[in-house]
């Protein structure tokens, strides 16, 4: 009787409530690393001050930008259709798809360093300070590893196995801190320029996604080890090896690869909307204000001040999406068996939960934004402004979970043309009003 209760499964075709402790596991390794990501915002502004806060706050959208555009939307993709391939029975398929999407991102990756190393000072030009060239490129650095880190995390996730995803976040987030930590620390020592401080503090990505990306290694060398073994067992023997390695060598991976290109795409357009909203305000708010009469120094500490209360809105968005992210492939699972009725229950679930937990953190979030500006960064500056951008946290987290729920669905298009329309919409807003009311109207 306990073997028969231990074996039961939901609707979904996973073990009961597996998929809630995956949900789980994620969102709480996403709230430790987003946590452990806050509080290095808290040194960074005390001591580097509210420029340097800008600089970073300005670039780091330009970075995910182009992290996005290197990686986001395979990694799901990857998570959908091993899901889907591993409810075939079909294991190597899935092994053959987690190899085609490290080629695929590790190319996108180099590409994308190139285009962000290349392009630093104009990029820094478009945000209207030149200091910016030097962050831009220590930023560029990370792409090397980040888009084949997500490429083996959505592996996993196929596979319904949030750990190595957990380990990886939270590694990567501290690997990152500390690195930032030590190279702020040198920087104010030696009498680093604000250019040079806010590069030292965009490098961290570099070295936390270099040990994320080892934490995911371990993991996938693991995984085909486990899976060598198998294969000996099975009694295929060493020609069938031979075989398999010719069958990979003559068809390639390369419908694979199309394949993930295909699924991907929607995905990926659809994740570029999010860093698009905050390279609306970095490329607007500080030329806007500088058009005013403000310096570029200026314009950009004010940036900094209007940047201060993104890190609490981005942790309760990065939990919600994290755990709606691990519905993903319960949802791709049970559309590929056909069973409506799952896919209503966890979508339904999805939302609700976002709709009421954005809702709570947003107004909790704007009746302790003066205690939290105090807190973090030691004084009052900007309290209005703070409270109102903490209060973008309902809507963000609604979002977030619906995104992940329509790619579930197959609609991630849907949410794409949404948020770039709520990123157009943000561009003509900051026109008519930070003119007038700056960092208040952005």
């Amino acid at each position: 009787m306990n073997k028969q209760a231990n074996g039961r499964t939901g609707r979904d075709g996973l073990p009961a409530g597996a998929w809630i402790r995956g949900a789980a596991l994620l969102g709480g390794a996403a709230l430790l690393s987003k946590a452990i990501g806050t509080l290095q915002k808290i040194p960074l502004q005390n001591v580097a001050g509210d420029r340097v806060f800008g600089l970073y706050s300005a670039v780091y959208p330009f970075y995910q930008l182009l992290l996005f555009l290197a990686a986001a939307g395979i990694p799901s993709a990857v998570s959908l259709l091993v899901a889907q391939r591993m409810e075939r029975g079909d294991a190597e398929g899935g092994r053959r798809l987690a190899r085609a999407a490290v080629i695929v991102l590790g190319l996108t990756g180099a590409g994308g360093f190139v285009a962000m190393w290349t392009g630093a000072e104009r990029a820094a030009a478009w945000i209207g300070d030149r200091a910016a060239a030097q962050a831009v490129k220590a930023a560029a650095a990370a792409l090397w590893f980040m888009p084949v880190m997500a490429a083996l995390r959505g592996y996993f996730q196929g596979l319904h196995r949030m750990e190595p995803s957990a380990a990886s976040q939270v590694v990567e987030q501290a690997v990152r801190v500390t690195a930032m930590l030590i190279l702020l620390g040198i920087g104010w020592q030696a009498g680093w320029s604000d250019g040079s401080l806010a590069a030292g503090a965009t490098a961290g990505s570099a070295f936390g996604g270099a040990a994320g990306l080892a934490v995911m290694a371990l993991w996938w060398r693991r995984e085909r080890m486990k899976a060598v073994v198998v294969y000996r067992w099975g009694g295929s023997g060493r020609d069938g090896c031979i075989r398999s390695r010719a069958v990979e060598r003559v068809g390639g991976l390369w419908p694979d690869m199309k394949l993930l290109a295909a699924v991907g795409l929607p995905a990926a357009l659809g994740s570029v909307a999010v860093p698009v909203a905050g390279i609306v305000d970095a490329f607007t708010v500080p030329r806007l204000l500088a058009a005013q009469g403000a310096s570029a120094a200026d314009a950009m500490t004010a940036f900094g001040l209007y940047s201060r209360a993104q890190p609490l809105v981005q942790l309760v968005v990065m939990v919600a999406g994290a755990v709606a992210g691990a519905l993903v492939p319960a949802l791709a699972a049970a559309l590929a068996r056909g069973d409506l009725d799952a896919v209503r229950m966890q979508a339904s679930l999805a939302v609700r939960t976002a709709w009421w937990t954005g809702a709570a953190a947003a107004v909790g979030l704007m009746l302790l934004a003066e205690p939290f500006n105090v807190a973090l960064y030691a004084d009052r500056q900007a309290g209005g402004t703070f409270a109102v951008v903490c209060g973008t946290a309902w809507a963000a987290t609604v979002s977030a979970v619906s995104a992940a729920v329509l790619q579930g669905l197959g609609r991630a298009g849907l949410s794409a043309a949404m948020l770039l329309l709520g990123a157009l919409l943000k561009a003509a807003l900051n026109l008519a009003l930070v003119p007038a009311f700056g960092i208040a109207g952005a």
